[in-house]
């Protein structure tokens, strides 16, 4: 009804920490509604991965964001930590941040007209304990591109620290012609599994106000 001013609200009992500097995936947890800050948890993620090389990507992907989370929930008593991850694999090999335009347009031309994967990992940390740890993995399917094309959205969207070398949430989903997965977790957290799991340890409630 039009004039109902009941609201649906997320309760918690303590409280939310994002552990990142990430811009897209503080957006995406604002929309839900829930109360958070985010503190960067300034990971090493290379010297990691150099340790990790050899290992399931899914697997690395999580230690990643597990890794996130207890930086930062060791500095931060009686307050959930959220860590997210993600890297962005193909033929079997891991892409790095592109950090340079050259960089980036070597990997869209590389990723022109062949499919790939993004697999984005979250972990959830209370006083230093990882309580739980989970994945999702999407597949996406990039248009054939020309290097003029593949200019013209680098310097449209500057990706040069975007998993893949482009911003989904930006103009970079209009680079595919086919996905499967879901939009949050391409964008680098996998939110339906991350309330789900939330909700299931009750860390946190829905609640009308």
């Amino acid at each position: 009804m039009l004039g109902n001013k009941n609201k649906f609200s997320i309760k918690t009992k303590f409280p939310i920490i994002l552990a990142s500097g990430s811009s897209i995936r503080k957006k995406i947890l604002m929309q839900t509604g829930l109360k958070f800050k985010t503190v960067s948890s300034n990971l090493n993620e290379s010297l990691i991965k150099k340790k990790l090389q050899g290992k399931n990507f899914s697997y690395i992907c999580k230690k990643l964001s597990e890794e996130k989370a207890l930086v930062v929930s060791k500095k931060f008593n009686n307050a959930y930590v959220i860590g997210s991850d993600q890297i962005c694999i193909f033929e079997r090999k891991l892409l790095d941040k592109p950090s340079t335009k050259e960089k980036a347009i070597n990997q869209l031309v590389m990723l022109s007209g062949n499919e790939h994967s993004q697999i984005s990992a979250s972990s959830i940390c209370f006083n230093g304990k990882i309580i739980y740890s989970f994945f999702e993995k999407s597949c996406l399917k990039m248009r054939t591109l020309s290097k003029n094309q593949i200019i013209d959205y680098i310097n449209f969207d500057m990706p040069l620290n975007s998993c893949g070398s482009y911003k989904y949430e930006s103009k970079g989903y209009l680079l595919f012609s086919k996905v499967r997965g879901n939009q949050f977790a391409i964008q680098g957290i996998p939110l339906f599994s991350l309330l789900n799991n939330m909700l299931k340890e009750n860390i946190i409630s829905y609640e009308k106000s």
